[in-house]
């Protein structure tokens, strides 16, 4: 389902931290303190459509409605896929040069773009993958880079159809592990001829990861497959991308503290003014809350942190099992014919999968 952007902020807040150093306190770059981030993207954890992709008019009145809650001293960030219309439209006037400003112009664009570029991140390719793990979501979103959008396409029908399809029906789990093991190979297809080799490897890397969730994934008796992911930890830092269990902790051990955010994300969501400072108040009251010992004397961070690593060791010690050998990648069909005879896949099945992968790949 989509949302109404212009109604609904609080649910792409991403956290907020403090800032040791930024600005000088003069006219242009004035002191700040306090970093607030907000990440608008199209889908959410679990892969679900949350939202359409913005307009450029609609993402800056979004951008401008909620820096405007805050004060001098914060410093607020967007990023997300749904602002991808804004950043193409600002890179577009810039490398197409779709104006000739004087020189007291072109001084004075420069200036406010370098104060922009430090609240918008843009994704300079933003592809329509999404896995629930922050950090092997960014791993595979940096590996395919500078790959051509059919590559991207084929790598999400890899992803979406061998390595973590949501339905496999009355498939053995020896077909099934079998099949993961051939979205393997072609991604090292696509590794092999598609990718250079710093890109290729961290995309492999990546595969690998991702092929293990699907190892790991809960088969119920109709076919459905549900995986186990957590989200893991902001990028660059030690806090958790997962929201929903921090309110949910708030809710029992500080309920009055969770109704004043509650009734403010409500102020948020119907554009009442003033909630910049209450926002930063409550945050910090929020902190001392989760960093304090538990029942059973660890916080809330030291529980969720162990959790997490516990989750990341059974990933990581996931097996990947040798099912093809001697492949050759070469060409297509050659490609193709190596694997054949070493599986549970019939051949017939193989044949219709690479007329799938060569439609992919535009060939």
């Amino acid at each position: 389902m989509s949302v109404n952007i212009s109604q609904s902020y609080s649910q792409f807040y991403m956290g907020t931290e403090p800032l040791k150093s930024y600005g000088n306190g003069n006219e242009l770059v004035k002191k700040k303190d306090t970093l607030v981030k907000y990440e608008f993207n199209t889908v959410d954890a679990q892969g679900n459509k949350v939202m359409d992709e913005m307009t450029k008019e609609e993402a800056l009145s979004a951008m401008n409605e909620i820096s405007a809650q805050y004060g001098d001293n914060v410093l607020v960030q967007f990023s997300g896929d749904g602002l991808k219309a804004l950043a193409d439209s600002i890179r577009e006037q810039h490398t197409k040069g779709v104006w000739e400003p004087t020189e007291e112009e072109k001084a004075a664009q420069e200036k406010k773009n370098a104060e922009f570029q430090k609240e918008i991140v843009q994704l300079e390719n933003t592809h329509r993958i999404f896995i629930p793990n922050v950090q092997t979501n960014k791993m595979l979103y940096d590996s395919l880079e500078n790959a051509d959008d059919k590559v991207v396409g084929a790598v999400t029908g890899i992803i979406k159809n061998y390595l973590m399809p949501h339905q496999i029906g009355d498939m053995s789990e020896k077909e099934w592990t079998d099949q993961i093991a051939f979205g393997l190979e072609q991604a090292k297809y696509l590794a092999e001829n598609y990718l250079d080799e710093e890109h290729a490897a961290d995309f492999l890397s990546a595969i690998e990861t991702i092929a293990k969730y699907g190892l790991n994934g809960i088969v119920d008796k109709d076919g459905k497959v549900t995986y186990d992911i957590e989200m893991g930890y902001v990028v660059g830092s030690k806090l958790f991308a997962d929201q929903s269990r921090i309110r949910d902790y708030l809710k029992q051990q500080a309920p009055d503290l969770y109704q004043e955010m509650e009734e403010l994300n409500r102020n948020m969501v119907e554009n009442k003014g003033g909630w910049g400072s209450k926002f930063i108040e409550l945050h910090r009251r929020a902190e001392k809350v989760l960093n304090a010992p538990g029942d059973n004397g660890k916080s809330f961070y030291e529980e969720e942190h162990a959790r997490y690593d516990t989750w990341k060791e059974k990933i990581d010690h996931t097996t990947l099992q040798e099912t093809f050998y001697g492949t050759v990648y070469t060409d297509m069909s050659s490609f193709f014919e190596s694997l054949k005879g070493q599986s549970s896949l019939s051949d017939a099945w193989m044949d219709s999968q690479m007329e799938r992968f060569m439609k992919w790949l535009e060939i």
